[in-house]
């Protein structure tokens, strides 16, 4: 038992010893670690002194620097003061000079202004000395041109008395002429119209005569043509070709001649050329096709190339040709021969030319 005892002791002791040395192997390892640790402060202790010594060595360094450039730009600033300083007395020096010189100037222009007042005043005093004798000088030509205008005045004025007198002389023998030659114009007008009055009142009285004439041979042809009518219209319907106005107008001024020709007659008698412009203007000439056609188109008013059968007696009055109103009922039967009341230009101007 006892030694079981003393088994259990030592066991116990043993054990006691192994926690012990656990105890202490756990402490020393703490220890081991926290001096690591501390080693390692230190170490970063070391390292943040290093760099806190170099970076205040930088410091230095750069406040060093800094105050250098300070004393650098104190001394520019102070090099710049002097220099301002300098260029102010420069500037109070270039005023003073430039005042001192503006002085100078304006006192130059001062006197020079005087002398060109004195001046202004000697030359007005001149030219009124030479205006004053150029007056005296004007006043005595113009007294000299006043009496040689006067001199010419009256010699022209003469002169004008004679032309005057001269005119009125040569008006007078003109007028005297001219009077004379207008008399002696009235006169042979006078003298003529008293020989055209008598030829006029001959002439009435044959124109008289002549027109009873007329009349009668009037009368003489409308009796033959009223008793040929019946024949005519026999002549037409068989187809025989109608007859012209020309020679409707022939027989017309056969049996009964116009006024007009009447009128040329006998100032053919009288005055030979005044038959032939009386002759021209009754108007004797055949007209031509184009006449025809431009007296046509005056009553073709609807421009189709026919007109109405009452404008017959017109148209043919135009192209120089009268016919009473047997000779037209008798041509307007011949050209409407279809009774329309339309004359073609076709078949007049066959009728016409034929």
């Amino acid at each position: 038992m006892a030694t079981d005892d003393a088994v259990s002791a030592m066991a116990r002791t043993i054990l006691a010893e192994k926690r012990a040395r656990r105890a202490a192997e756990d402490d020393a390892l703490r220890l081991y670690n926290r001096v690591r640790q501390l080693q390692k402060e230190e170490d970063r202790a070391q390292k943040r002194i290093v760099e806190t010594k170099k970076k205040a060595k930088e410091i230095i360094k750069l406040r060093e620097r800094n105050e250098l450039k300070l004393i650098e730009k104190e001394e520019r600033q102070r090099e710049l003061l002097e220099q301002v300083e300098e260029q102010k007395l420069d500037n109070l020096k270039a005023k003073e000079e430039a005042l001192r010189h503006r002085i100078e100037q304006e006192n130059r222009v001062y006197n020079d202004k005087l002398d060109i007042v004195q001046k202004t005043k000697d030359e007005r005093v001149e030219i009124e000395r030479l205006l004053a004798e150029s007056r005296l000088l004007a006043r005595k030509e113009a007294l000299e041109q006043k009496d040689i205008i006067r001199k010419q005045q009256e010699d022209a004025r003469r002169k004008i008395e004679t032309l005057k007198l001269q005119k009125l002389t040569a008006a007078q023998e003109d007028y005297e002429r001219r009077l004379k030659e207008e008399i002696d114009a009235k006169l042979a007008k006078e003298q003529e119209i008293e020989r055209l009055a008598q030829m006029e009142l001959e002439l009435i009285e044959r124109l008289k005569y002549k027109q009873v004439e007329q009349r009668k041979a009037y009368q003489q042809l409308e009796a033959v043509l009223s008793l040929g009518s019946v024949s005519t219209s026999k002549g037409l319907a068989a187809g025989s070709k109608p007859a012209s106005p020309k020679v409707v107008a022939a027989a017309s001024s056969a049996a009964a001649p116009s006024p007009e020709r009447q009128a040329s007659a006998l100032w053919q008698q009288s005055a030979p050329a005044q038959a032939a412009e009386v002759a021209e203007e009754v108007g004797e000439g055949e007209p031509s096709e184009e006449d025809v056609a431009r007296a046509f188109a005056m009553y073709d008013t609807e421009g189709v190339g026919e007109i109405p059968s009452l404008s017959l007696d017109g148209l043919l009055r135009d192209l120089g040709v009268a016919l009473n109103a047997g000779q037209l009922a008798q041509a307007i039967a011949q050209l409407d021969t279809s009774q329309t009341g339309r004359i073609s230009f076709g078949e007049f101007l066959l009728w016409w030319k034929g």
